[in-house]
């Protein structure tokens, strides 16, 4: 059911789609979301959950015991390759971040937390690079972070609008190689 809701919320929104629908697509029935989830908050922050264990178990395994400014290197691939790896899953991800900020509030402490840890991934790997010498003692690694994040999420969302690949790769580039000017 969460791959099935993924799709929909990719394709038409978490506002455009039901748990009826949900179920359907699944290949179950139409009530069954409501049985197994309660309400559409309940399979969202079900989706948002899933999402967020893959993608905390997939950078243990990208990361594999890297540190400091090689390990933010790598956490920054994984995060932009997402659109790569899996656009429906990318893109529903985006869905339920946008209308957590205009039709369901109640979702935005559960997204608000998911965005916390992965930057706080980021801005624990600028720390350790800075203890390690990699970057400047003044760098605000909990600042760098923030905006490291909010950077990849700008560059995933512009890609999800125009679909253009030469775009995200130059764009992606240009984000890396800011790294450097941390030094």
């Amino acid at each position: 059911m969460l791959r099935a809701a993924a799709r929909l919320f990719a394709e038409r929104g978490v506002s455009g789609t039901s748990l009826a629908d949900v179920g359907v697509a699944a290949g179950y029935s139409r009530g069954l979301p409501v049985e197994r989830f309660g309400s559409k908050l309940g399979l969202i922050t079900a989706l948002l959950d899933a999402m967020d264990a893959w993608f905390q178990a997939h950078i243990g395994r990208v990361l594999k015991g890297a540190s400091g400014m090689k390990a933010v290197r790598l956490r920054m691939e994984a995060h932009l390759a997402s659109v790569d790896r899996d656009a429906i899953s990318t893109a529903a991800l985006y869905s339920v971040y946008t209308e957590s900020l205009f039709v369901m509030s109640e979702l935005q402490p559960h997204v608000a937390a998911v965005t916390g840890r992965w930057r706080e991934g980021l801005a624990a790997n600028l720390r350790e690079a800075r203890r390690a010498g990699e970057i400047g003692k003044r760098v605000d690694c909990e600042g760098e972070a923030r905006f490291l994040l909010a950077a990849m999420r700008g560059l995933v969302i512009q890609y999800l609008l125009d679909r253009s690949a030469a775009d995200f790769a130059r764009s992606k580039a240009i984000l890396l190689s800011r790294l450097e000017s941390l030094r």
